[in-house]
């Protein structure tokens, strides 16, 4: 009789992503036709008993610090390339992660992360993941992960499993963003992906087109999740070529030349000049005890022949320009030079209660009442991204470096809180106000800019690169 065939035994790659390897060509199909920029969600996508040995090694063997910058916030352990250099006694408590970074780094998997795709080789050598835990309020913005020579990023989602299906309202879903015509990246996400257990979500890293962010956590759930690259091969792998990083940069702008290249400048707004022929408009006649009336305040600019810079002090049409939004006892000679001796000394000053109590209350309550309107904040962890969008308001962008609120410039509001901010932002604007400055800083002001801005909550930000 032959002898029978020995069954073939599993490779590690195989045993830890149980009935993965038959779906290349599927997977390889969806990536290509994958929106807003190829990528694929795989779930389930390991082994449930080694993503459970993974997760209860994360939280009782790893240590997490703290990672904080003015584009993330999130807890993440070391590089687990650095398992090798571990004792024999240190490892042996940390099985499950080693065999999952193995399994991710074999040569097997390497080539279906190839084929599915279309990126070429990938490096044995370099292996590149940490654990990341994202707890109430931690968050990442915008960026498309362009560092050295990353060829594709993942990531393995593992909140808890045994406490139900992550919820939308939880908060850290991954975002993912289109292009503008011109290649910046749009202001909304054209999706949003759950981090659900054990799904891992994967994709070739392209400078200028994988923008990708991760919303702010809510609740009281954490985000654990391990986030890892595979790289282009190093000097004497197969598939090295000495101009694949030249290729592969320079195929756009990444996130972070971006950032640099844009800056913090205000996008398209120069500095407006003072006139000193600029007419004076008071309000005569007018009681600034009955003109609490922020939609209807027109403030005083500057008369005849006056410049900023030469008013050390305010004369009495000044103080009745300002007298209806600003606390009486700034518009006071003798306070206003106690603040100019404290700018004098510090450079800078903090003004309490800047405005009158009254016209205060009732900007608060507006704002307030849009908040609520749009429904912002509150009890509302996520906001929605159209949230507080109307013909007052239009995105300011582009999210690389900024995403908020802006009033539009080109006409009055037509609600609140539209129309009372504006009110302010006119009498900030005007002359008069200027004046006000020159006389506290004892600067020259000799030109003007300015905007409303509005950030919800937990949604927009501007960076201070």
């Amino acid at each position: 009789m032959p002898e029978a065939k020995r069954p073939r035994t599993q490779t590690s790659a195989e045993a830890s992503f149980p009935g993965l390897f038959p779906q290349t060509d599927a997977l390889s199909t969806a990536y290509a036709q994958a929106t807003p920029f190829p990528h694929t969600r795989i779930a389930p996508f390991c082994s449930d008993t080694l993503l459970r040995g993974v997760r209860d090694e994360m939280l009782t063997a790893l240590h997490f610090t703290q990672k904080e910058t003015d584009i993330l916030k999130y807890h993440q352990s070391g590089d687990l390339a650095n398992l090798d250099g571990l004792s024999a006694h240190e490892l042996g408590r940390l099985p499950h992660l080693a065999q999952l970074r193995d399994a991710l780094y074999s040569s097997e998997f390497r080539a279906f992360v190839s084929r599915v795709t279309g990126c070429g080789p990938l490096s044995g050598s370099r292996t590149d993941m940490s654990t990341n835990r994202y707890k109430p309020g931690d968050h990442l913005l915008l960026h498309d992960d362009v560092i050295g020579d990353r060829c594709v990023s993942y990531i393995i989602y593992l909140p808890d499993p045994d406490e139900g299906e992550w919820a939308s309202s939880d908060g850290g879903g991954l975002e993912l963003y289109g292009r503008s015509e011109a290649g910046a990246p749009l202001a909304s996400p054209a999706r949003v992906l759950r981090p659900l257990w054990n799904q891992l979500v994967m994709f070739a890293v392209q400078p200028g087109r994988t923008y990708h962010a991760v919303q702010e956590v809510c609740g009281r759930r954490e985000r654990l999740s391990i986030q890892g690259w595979f790289h282009l091969p190093q000097p004497g792998e197969p598939g090295h070529s000495p101009d694949q990083l030249a290729r592969l940069l320079g195929s756009g702008a990444s996130s972070l030349a971006q950032i640099e290249a844009r800056g913090q400048g205000d996008p398209g707004r120069a500095f407006a000049e003072f006139d000193p022929a600029e007419p004076g408009s008071a309000v005569p006649g007018e009681d600034p005890a009955d003109a609490a009336d922020l939609d209807s305040v027109e403030p005083d600019l500057a008369a005849p022949g006056a410049s900023p810079a030469d008013a050390a002090e305010l004369d009495a049409a000044d103080r009745r320009a300002l007298a209806p939004l600003i606390n009486a006892e700034y518009l006071d000679g003798a306070v206003m030079g106690q603040a100019a001796d404290r700018f004098a000394d510090a450079s800078h000053i903090q003004l309490g209660a800047f405005l009158r109590a009254d016209v205060a209350a009732r900007l608060l309550d507006v704002l307030r009442a849009a908040d609520a309107d749009a429904q912002v904040g509150g009890r509302a962890c996520v906001t929605a991204y159209a949230a507080g969008e109307h013909a007052d308001w239009a995105v300011e962008g582009p999210p690389v470096v900024r995403r908020f609120l802006q009033l539009r410039a080109d006409a009055a509001p037509a609600a609140e809180p539209g129309r009372a901010l504006h009110a302010l932002q006119q009498l900030f604007g005007g002359a008069a106000f200027a004046r006000w400055l020159a006389g506290v800083s004892g600067l020259a002001l000799g030109g003007r800019r300015g905007g409303v801005r509005r950030f919800r909550a937990g949604l927009d930000y501007t960076l201070g690169t």
